[in-house]
């Protein structure tokens, strides 16, 4: 895991996958591409987020559910416009 430095951490925002897939499944973000790791090879998903549900990301994937622990989640990647409001609502949150 990446340890993001004090002083350019935002508060706020979402700093591990787990944090990230909560705020997406909160906002109602449901199209992202996952990136798995698997003990062969990483797999990119492009998925329906539905919803977290402890260690587990409920997705939709091929009109099937999928369950995924958060930990097999290596990436997540989503659109720009999604992820930069969210990130300047929680810059104008954040006490500097």
């Amino acid at each position: 895991m990446v340890l993001i430095p004090k002083e350019l951490a935002v508060e706020n925002f979402p700093n591990n996958v787990s944090d990230l897939l909560y705020l997406l499944a909160k906002i109602k973000c449901k199209k992202v591409t996952l990136i798995l790791n698997t003990y062969e090879d990483c797999i990119l998903e492009d998925v329906a987020l539905v919803n977290i549900i402890g260690s587990l990301v409920l997705i939709r994937y091929n009109e099937k559910f999928k369950f995924i622990r958060v930990d097999c989640i290596c990436s997540v990647i989503i659109d720009c416009d999604i992820i930069l409001g969210e990130f300047l609502d929680a810059c104008s949150k954040a006490k500097f």
